[in-house]
C-alpha cells in the first residue's frame, strides 16, 4: 500500500458518506411527516453510518505510511 492509495480509500469513504448524508436526512425528514416513528427508525442506522464513513480515522498501515514520509 502506498500514500495514493491511502489517500484514494480516505477520499472514497468519505465520499460515500456524504452520498449517504442526503439520503438518510430526506428519509428523516419523510419519516417525521408520514410515519415518525417507523421513519426514523430506517433513517437512523443510514445518519449512523455516513457519519462513520464521513469521520472514520486512517487504518494504521496509512498512519505508518504517512508518518514515514513526513520524517524524511
Amino acid at each position: 500500500m502506498n500514500q495514493i492509495e491511502c489517500f484514494s480509500a480516505k477520499m472514497s469513504s468519505r465520499t460515500l458518506g456524504i452520498i449517504i448524508l442526503p439520503l438518510a436526512l430526506f428519509l428523516a425528514f419523510i419519516g417525521a411527516i408520514v410515519l415518525p416513528i417507523v421513519g426514523f427508525l430506517f433513517a437512523l442506522p443510514l445518519l449512523i453510518m455516513s457519519g462513520v464513513l464521513v469521520f472514520a480515522p486512517e487504518s494504521k498501515a496509512c498512519r505508518l505510511i504517512t508518518e514515514k514520509t513526513s520524517s524524511r
